[in-house]
């Protein structure tokens, strides 16, 4: 008699097929979202006055200090407040693609070759159509041989410039590696913004550590004789005001060290295969996807998380009331650790909950905030293909060799996040 208990087929139904399917929509194998605390543990702030940090041998094919582009611009916050927030920029991040005409159709040249251009960046379309409203009238006149009418020209060319640069991408820098104080972590990123003075985190590093291989002839992240490094922090007065930050003053190597005394451990760190590129991810909210997000900054919309109120937390939606009610119903609501897989990452979203820090900013850099008000969903169209092979501003001024400052003293932040740098702050 047939065991019908090993029967795998009844009445054309593969039974055992039947309750695997069954198993795997009971318990979906769907990655988990980091949370809030998991993100920040792939995060080095250096707060602390030591903090010891070994910076990784690099992954294969890639470099051991990698350049990143982020624009550092005033964004809607709870509160009703503005703060600043690092965004990811993809046109300077992400690889090239092919260009369309208006019906969507690829451009091609004469071998018949796509024609690659940047990816689409609104911010970057924006400080392009602010920048095209300067009077070409100065080009190549230095300032010493203007006249007075002219001179007038120039100090509204340089305000126009001014409130172009604010909005272009920032180079910063990461560094991938482990906080010896945290070695729970794991692998962690170490992202600093390049200073155009010299005086910055890059500038401390890069000799402290050329110094010592000079000195002990071997690699500083080789894993059993390269170095840790100390990395002192400070407080720091701001200028003009009575607060102070933490900055980094120095960073020296210590003597040659294993990176662990345990193989496992070793192994699992630099064979890890996470790059900055899963941490420091484009901002997004509920139904929208990056680009849009981007083009909602740009018209200054950012959509934003509102906590202010315990009893009636919620996503807002500026100017958008359709997204901001699909956006709060049950199965987006962000409270606890429900999150969808679309939502703005917490590596990027500014909050007050760290000190900032300052490199190179002075009393004369700090600003005002100007919101122009450019929609440039409609603008960039009409010059933003003009502008699209431009490399150099369009006016050349005096000042335009220098990094025009991100902050603004009108920015209302808790924590100063109005000032240049916050060094690394993923919140």
């Amino acid at each position: 008699m047939e065991n019908t208990s090993e029967n795998t087929s009844t009445g054309g139904v593969d039974v055992n097929k039947f309750r695997e399917m069954f198993k795997t929509h009971q318990n979906p194998n769907k990655p988990k979202r980091a949370s809030r605390e998991e993100i920040l543990a792939k995060y080095f702030t250096p707060r602390k006055d030591k903090e010891i940090f070994r910076i990784l041998p690099p992954l294969p094919g890639r470099d051991y200090i990698e350049t990143s582009f982020f624009h550092v611009v005033p964004v809607n916050a709870a509160g009703g407040k503005k703060k600043f927030r690092k965004i990811y920029c993809p046109a300077h991040n992400d690889a090239k693609v092919p260009k369309t005409d208006t019906n969507g159709q690829v451009i091609t040249d004469q071998e018949g070759k796509p024609v690659m251009i940047t990816k689409p960046c609104p911010l970057c379309e924006k400080s392009k159509v602010i920048l095209a409203k300067q009077d070409p009238s100065l080009k190549g006149i230095k300032k010493e041989d203007m006249t007075p009418q002219q001179l007038a020209v120039k100090e509204q060319n340089d305000k126009i410039w001014k409130a172009s640069s604010e909005l272009q991408a920032k180079k910063f820098y990461i560094i991938r590696g482990v906080d010896k104080g945290a070695e729970k972590d794991g692998v962690k990123f170490w992202r600093f913004k390049h200073n155009f003075k010299q005086q910055g985190i890059l500038d401390k590093l890069g000799p402290a550590v050329t110094n010592w291989m000079d000195d002990n002839l071997v690699d500083y992240t080789d894993t059993q004789k390269g170095t840790d490094l100390i990395v002192t922090v400070v407080d720091a007065q701001m200028p003009g005001r009575d607060r102070t930050y933490r900055d980094v003053s120095s960073i020296t190597p210590r003597g040659s060290t294993p990176l662990h005394t345990d193989p496992v451990v070793v192994k699992e760190w630099t064979s890890n295969p996470i790059t900055w590129r899963e941490v420091f991810k484009p901002a997004q909210a509920p139904n929208v996807e990056p680009h849009e997000f981007l083009e909602m900054v740009a018209n200054d919309q950012a959509p934003y998380w509102e906590d202010t109120d315990q009893n009636n937390k919620r996503w807002v939606f500026p100017g958008r009331p359709d997204l901001e009610e699909k956006a709060n119903t049950r199965n987006q609501n962000l409270d606890a650790e429900k999150k969808e897989s679309n939502v703005e990452m917490a590596s990027d979203v500014v909050t007050s909950s760290y000190e900032p820090s300052i490199n190179d900013i002075t009393k004369e850099d700090v600003g005002t905030f100007q919101n122009p008000g450019v929609n440039v969903t409609q603008e960039v169209k009409d010059v933003a293909e003009k502008l699209e092979t431009q490399e150099e501003p369009t006016i050349t001024t005096a000042e335009a060799s220098v990094e025009a400052p991100v902050e603004s003293t009108s920015v209302e932040s808790d924590e100063d996040e109005s000032y240049e740098s916050y060094d690394d702050l993923p919140f």
